[in-house]
């Protein structure tokens, strides 16, 4: 079993012990998953990102995504990084709210098409390298202080070539606090939210899996521009991908009220 080195490990203990001790309000705008919270009904968001994959080999991504919500409950996005093409869809089926808290759930798929075809690997890869398949079902919960989500489902290599690994189950567990404001004023305020994710893979055939962690930091203005940045990388790594630690940024833009109401 391959673990991580003890650099990271200390890294990983900080953010674990802000996000234990911070009393602050929750977070759920995840920068490496999706919550079961969706975007803002009619809403349209554009994000430009970048990052930086190292491991054995080194590979720069450009990802442009337009986003889009035309009810409370239903949000799609598309995606590429100029060599594969990404499709999401979700919706959100069962919500239950209350002051200070909320439970809610949601199916999703998601399809990537890639120019490429990585038979040289035993994990399934979500980075454009590869065709992909993957749905599952999302859970969020809010209580007072604190958000988590947790997603799960199958997830597929399309590519008819590859000789193993074709088919595993995909999760993440994400977790967010707001470190500043402490009150909130104003929609206007600058906030400042910290993020700790983890990403894991099971392969069916043979024993491959990984369980990665993404720390992250975001910045949102106005409520409606956002900067985000996170660095991604293995505690446990059983698999031969070729790149496994992930430095990315990204900017958002959110234009509310884009699309006229649903009849």
């Amino acid at each position: 079993m391959k673990l991580v080195n003890k650099s990271r490990l200390h890294i990983l203990a900080f953010v674990l012990f802000i996000l234990s001790s911070m009393h602050v309000k929750a977070q759920e705008l995840y920068v490496s998953s999706e919550p079961a919270s969706i975007m803002p009904a009619r809403s349209f968001l554009i994000q430009q990102g970048y990052s930086k994959m190292t491991g054995k080999e080194h590979l720069d991504n450009i990802n442009t995504k337009i986003e889009f919500s035309f009810s409370k409950k239903w949000m799609a996005h598309l995606g590429t990084n100029y060599n594969s093409w990404e499709w999401y869809t979700q919706y959100r089926f069962y919500s239950k709210d209350a002051l200070y808290e909320h439970l809610r759930m949601a199916f999703f798929l998601k399809s990537i098409n890639s120019a490429e075809t990585a038979i040289y690997t035993n994990a399934i890869l979500l980075d454009g390298q590869e065709s992909v398949f993957h749905s599952g079902i999302i859970v969020t919960k809010l209580k007072h202080k604190w958000a988590g989500s947790l997603s799960v489902g199958p997830i597929i290599k399309r590519e008819s070539l590859a000789e193993n690994g074709a088919v595993g189950m995909q999760y993440s567990f994400s977790n967010g606090i707001l470190l500043y404001p402490k009150m909130y004023r104003s929609y206007g305020q600058t906030n400042v939210n910290l993020y700790l994710e983890f990403i894991g893979q099971r392969l069916f055939s043979g024993k491959a899996n990984y369980l990665d962690v993404a720390p992250a930091i975001q910045f949102i203005f106005n409520s409606q521009a956002k900067v985000n940045l996170s660095y991604r990388f293995p505690l446990v790594n059983n698999t031969n991908r070729t790149t496994y630690n992930v430095a990315a940024i990204s900017l958002d833009y959110l234009f509310f009220n884009a699309f006229p109401k649903l009849k």
